[in-house]
Formats: C-alpha cells, sequence, structure tokens
C-alpha cells in the first residue's frame, strides 16, 4: 500500500513540475456598416424614391446585418431620427453641416447601446476652419467628420469611429479633407482601434485614396476572406450602370484582422433603399490576453 501511494505521489509531482502557463488570446469582433441613405428631401414626396417610402427596407436592411457601428452620410437628422426609432437599440451622434445644430445633411454616427457607449465627440467641417461651419477650398458643398469615442462593454476598450462625406466636386477639397482626416487619426493613442467610414466621392486609385492608404489600409484589401458583393456602390437607384465605381469605403489600421468584407446590393420590390449600396466589414477591435495554467501529459 505504501508502494502505491509513493508512486501516486511521484506522478502528481511530476505532472506539477510540468506544468506551464501559457497565454490564450481571444479577439473582440465588431461588424461596422457604411451607409450613404441619400437625403430625405432630396426627392419629391410622390417621387418613388422619398424617404417615406423607402425608410422601412433601409432599416430592414439595417437589421439583417445588426452592425455594433454604422456611419451615415446624407442623413438628416428627421432620417436618423426615424433610423433610430425603427431599430430601437441604437444611440447616435452627429450635427447638421449647416448650422452645427440641426440644419443640412449630418455624418452620423450610431452605435449599439447594449454593445458600446459613447465616452467623448466632436464634429469637424473640412476646411481651413475646421472647428465651425464653413466651406473648404473648391468644395461644392459643407462637409464634415463625425469622431466618436466609444467604450467597448466586452473588451473595456476604446474604439475611436471616424465617419466622413468629402466632397463630389473639388479634388483640392478631397485631398485635403484626407490630410485632415489622418490629422485627426495622429491625435489618437497608437494602440487604440479605430475604423474610418464614408462616402469618399473618389474611387480607387486615385490622389485622395493614396493619400489615406499610406496610412491606413482600405479594408477590403486586407480582408481574410473574399469580398464579396462586387465593386459598385453607387447605384443611382437603379439608373447608374457603370460596374467599378465604389467610392464607399471603410479603413483601419494596417495592422487590423479584418474578416470579410461585404457591399449589400439588396433591393426589395424593385425599390432601392438608397442611390449608395452599404459596405459592411467584420473586423477585430479589441485583443484581450488571459493567462491559464495547462498541465502537461
Amino acid at each position: 500500500m505504501k508502494q502505491v501511494l509513493s508512486v501516486f505521489l511521484l506522478l502528481a509531482l511530476t505532472s506539477s513540475a510540468l506544468a506551464t502557463t501559457t497565454t490564450t488570446t481571444t479577439t473582440t469582433t465588431s461588424t461596422i456598416m457604411s451607409y450613404n441613405i441619400r437625403c430625405g428631401l432630396c426627392e419629391a414626396p410622390e417621387n418613388p424614391h422619398h424617404w417615406k417610402k423607402r425608410k422601412y427596407f433601409v432599416a430592414h436592411l439595417i437589421k439583417t446585418h445588426n452592425p455594433d457601428v454604422i456611419g451615415l452620410q446624407e442623413a438628416e437628422l428627421f432620417q436618423v431620427e426615424d433610423l433610430v426609432e425603427m431599430l430601437d437599440d441604437y444611440s447616435w451622434m452627429g450635427v447638421g453641416r449647416d448650422d452645427g445644430r440641426d440644419k443640412g445633411e449630418t455624418t452620423a454616427i450610431l452605435f449599439r447601446t447594449a454593445r458600446f457607449s459613447l465616452q467623448a465627440q466632436q464634429t469637424l467641417w473640412l476646411s481651413q476652419t475646421p472647428l465651425k461651419p464653413s466651406l473648404g477650398w473648391d468644395a461644392s458643398y459643407r462637409r464634415t467628420l463625425s469622431i466618436a469615442k466609444l467604450l467597448d462593454a466586452q473588451s473595456k476598450q476604446f474604439l475611436y469611429v471616424f465617419n466622413t462625406h468629402l466632397d463630389n466636386q473639388g479634388e483640392t477639397a478631397r485631398q485635403e479633407g484626407a490630410k485632415l482626416l489622418l490629422g485627426e487619426i495622429a491625435k489618437i493613442d497608437a494602440t487604440s482601434p479605430i475604423v474610418v467610414t464614408g462616402d469618399f466621392n473618389f474611387t480607387a486609385p486615385s490622389a485622395a485614396y493614396d493619400i489615406i492608404t499610406q496610412t491606413l489600409a482600405d479594408a477590403e484589401k486586407i480582408s481574410v476572406t473574399p469580398a464579396t458583393g462586387g465593386g459598385k456602390t453607387f447605384n443611382g437607384f437603379g439608373e447608374n450602370k457603370e460596374p467599378n465605381n465604389k467610392i464607399d469605403f471603410i479603413f483601419v489600421k494596417k495592422s487590423t484582422r479584418v474578416q470579410h468584407h461585404l457591399v449589400d446590393t439588396a433591393i426589395y420590390n424593385n425599390i432601392y433603399p438608397s442611390d449608395h449600396y452599404p459596405v459592411i466589414v467584420s473586423m477585430d477591435t479589441a485583443p484581450t490576453t488571459a493567462d491559464t495554467s495547462v498541465s502537461s501529459q
């Protein structure tokens, strides 16, 4: 009996001596959407593309993906309010580009309240005077950059979201707007995850695209699974027939792991939810580590 007990103790001590501490890594994944929903007052009420006739399709499309964060472009405040009411579990930030309050289009950022809480926010104008409503360089419209600092309830880390809409006419405005965006990103702690959504009104390659991708990565290009949905994001409510006119992008840090990139081309009973298709990515936003003891066998 003593001999058996001695052997048991020896095995236990040997197993304990071989025990090693390893580090397992889990990742926090977020679904991000960029969506130009077309301004709500741009069509007459009798027009089949008027907001009141398509807003339910926009809400349904968003619910299909259940994104954690949405960067909207051309969203007038009543459109944002409509969507938040229909989607139910989102909050948002943003201001009208015309007066910094409630007039004009916004680059609103929506976020799921069960996942994220807003810690800080800022809206800048893409111009030489970014702190006040203003027209920049050769732009045809006032353009804004919305910035949200979100606290992730899962990872307990911050996620910085930048959402913008570059000018459709001014080449200088697009390039200078891209530089202003990168300047704001440079102010963020280098260890924090960031994501940039927007209607950039450029295709790749182009001067402004190249400016951004010197620092950031096009999420489509670094997706670990093949991107789906094609290379067209502007549909013009079905009128635009260009096969590759992608002007809506999501940019991330070059070190970010993008799991998937999708352009959703869904239409409903021949009605287009918007004159743009949304871009959706699934990405790792905050790696966390935990130590666990594993005994060698």
